[in-house]
Order: C-alpha cells, then structure tokens, then sequence
C-alpha cells in the first residue's frame, strides 16, 4: 500500500516572487515586441486605406464614364463658388453645381441629388441645408479623414435655385467636404470666380475664355473623349487634393473650406502647374495635387485606371498630364 509521503518544512523548496531584475527583463521584452509590433499594424492599415482610396477613385470614375455615356462628356464643372448644385437641372453646363453633384445619381446617391426637387421656399431651403450637410464615403480618402460634416468656418452663403427659377440663398452651419479634384488643367489657376446670378445670367455666360483652362472640368466644361488628342490614358482626370493635416478637421483651409458641392472651386478642382506633395503641416497650398499618403498619391485618368503618382515625378510629365491636348 503507498503512502503519501510527508514533505518536511525544513528541506521543502517555495518559489518566491519575481525580483526586480526579473521584472525589468519582461518589461523590457514587451516593449521591444511593441516597438516591432506598432509599425506592422500602422503598414497594414495605411495599405488597406490606401486600396480603398484607390476603389474610392475607381468607383469615381466609373461614374463620370457613366455620365459621358449619357451626356456625350464627363461632367461638367459647375459655375463657381457662390452656387451649389440646383436639382431640377442636368450635369451640363447648365448645371450650377459642381462635378460632384453630376455624378451623384452614378454613385447610387440618387436621392442625396433629388433633395429639394419640387419644392419651395422654406422647404426647399431645408434640403439643400441637408444636402450640402450630408457626407458621402467615397469622397473622402480614408488614410486622412471621413467627409464631417465640418464647419462653415467662414459663414459662406450659398445661391440655389427652385425649379422655376426663383434664386435663394442658404447659409449652412455645417459642410461636407471631399479629398479630390477634378483636373482643370496645367495652367497656374484652378478656379474662376463665384459665378453669374441669377438663374437667368448664368444660362446666358457661355463661360470662361476657351484659353482659359486646358484640363477636363472646369466652369461651364463639357468635354469629351475625342476632346483630349493627349489620350485619356495619359490626362488626368480626378485625384487626391493637398491639404494642410492641421485643418483636417477645422473647415479653415483655404482649399477645403467650400461645400463639396460647389462650382468651380479651388476645394473641387486642382491643377498640375506645381509639384505635387506630402500633406504637411503647417503648409497650404490650394492648388497643387497630394494626399496623406507616404511616397505617392492617387490619381484616375481620363481612361478609368486609377494609378498611383510619385511625388517627384518629373514636373514636365506632370504639366503634360493636366493638358487635355498638346500645347
């Protein structure tokens, strides 16, 4: 028969507690883990944002060749700054919103375009305060931000339009906003000014000067494929913007401190006169092309494939890329 055997006190072994160097070991060991570890998620999900900045601008693009195939030519840019879209018009040149609003019923936001539609006065107000208000996902470029709303930082008021032509104002507290632009051109310019009113003024501009701007969309624009001699799969047509990282989120920004929906804006349109860059803090610029991206930025061409574009490319290339034709 076995028998438990009595451990005596005397020669029984008891762990103790860990000493301090012990300790210190371990810390030690799990921060250099965490050092190793932080980088590798941060790469990861900078990739996945990045895809999905590239899908964002592939969906983009499937709108505006949907908007070509209809309209005969890519959407048109809208008036200026002091007009937002008017549902009762179409996406032409006709249209006081910008390229944004046009390809809204391509991105299967259909109902954010009809706001407003048959109504009047005080209701059709109220719509067009939600509409500028209402935030769309693939306009925005998740490795910097979602879309807010933000801040009408500057008190900006808006003109719109009923359908029988009767032109208002709206002054929204709150703004959607959007990390790309549509390409106007190589020129040093990506806007014109805030627009013709009324109604009736804007339908008798026939826009500005054919010199003016030689990219894709831009104020009164309607262009089309066989427009851009240069090949659409070397013209740009819809990338990310620069932006300033400490006004992300303020809606002080000079380029992004408009509607979304706008005309021909320096918020919604950009030019490929200057380098393109890393956002960096402190610098604005409301004309040139970036992301927040490390090493490159996205851009769609005119053809559908969106690619990525180094920020050292070679300044001569990238001019060529904004120009619809050649010089």
């Amino acid at each position: 028969m076995l028998r438990h055997q009595r451990l005596n006190p005397m020669t029984a072994r008891v762990r103790g507690a860990f000493t301090l160097i012990e300790l210190l070991v371990v810390i030690a060991i799990i921060a250099i883990l965490i050092a190793l570890l932080v980088p590798a998620v941060q790469k990861v999900r900078e990739a996945a944002a990045r895809t999905q900045c590239i899908n964002h601008l592939k969906q983009i693009g499937i709108a505006a060749h949907m908007n070509h195939d209809a309209q005969k030519a890519l959407p048109s840019g809208g008036w200026g700054w002091l007009w937002v879209g008017v549902p009762s018009r179409g996406t032409g040149p006709d249209q006081p919103g910008g390229w944004l609003y046009n390809i809204l019923p391509y991105v299967e936001k259909g109902v954010l375009r009809d706001l407003g539609a048959g109504q009047t006065g005080g209701t059709f107000d109220s719509s067009m305060l939600q509409l500028l208000a209402t935030q769309v996902a693939i306009f925005n470029c998740p490795s910097r931000r979602h879309g807010g709303p933000w801040p009408n930082s500057f008190n900006y008021t808006y003109l719109v339009a009923e359908a029988n032509g009767t032109t208002r104002t709206v002054l929204p507290t709150l703004l959607a906003r959007t990390d790309y632009g549509a390409n106007a051109g190589s020129q040093d310019r990506d806007e014109f000014d805030g627009g013709p009113n009324p109604l009736s003024a804007g339908d008798a501009w026939a826009g500005p000067p054919t010199t003016t701007f030689n990219g894709v969309v831009f104020a009164k624009s309607k262009i089309n494929f066989q427009q851009i001699t240069r090949g659409t799969s070397n013209t740009y047509l819809i990338g990310e913007k620069y932006m300033n990282p400490a006004d992300y989120y303020t809606g002080s920004d000079l380029g992004d401190n408009e509607a979304m929906y706008v005309g021909m804006d320096n918020d919604v349109n950009r030019c490929s006169f200057a380098q393109p860059m890393r956002d960096k803090v402190g610098f604005g610029d409301v004309k040139r092309w970036g992301s927040a991206h490390s090493g490159s930025f996205n851009m769609l061409y005119c053809d559908g494939t969106v690619r990525t574009v180094d920020y050292g490319i070679d300044l001569a290339l990238h001019q060529a890329a904004g120009r619809r034709m050649e010089p």
